[in-house]
């Protein structure tokens, strides 16, 4: 009886831990696609280019992207300052 006892609650606490493990590798496993099929982190970061939200590619000319104005490049920036 204190054997099946024992064998029950063993049991518990492995499928408990097993359920921990099981959660943890699921975030790990989302977080990893959601890098590496993330287009906009890895222009970024990898690519040091800037992110076009309207044509959705990864633009090299632009030195930063505005709303208003769209891809500013670096004579854009100069000419601003003059």
């Amino acid at each position: 009886m204190i054997n099946i006892n024992i064998k029950k609650i063993s049991w518990k606490i492995f499928l408990i831990f097993w359920n921990i493990c099981a959660i943890i590798g699921l975030v790990v496993g989302v977080y990893f696609l959601y890098i590496v099929f993330d287009d906009k982190g890895y222009c970024l970061s990898s690519q040091h280019g800037v992110w076009d939200n309207e044509q959705k590619i990864c633009r090299y000319d632009c030195i930063k992207w505005d709303k208003e104005r769209g891809c500013v490049k670096e004579d854009q920036l100069r000419d601003n300052e003059k």
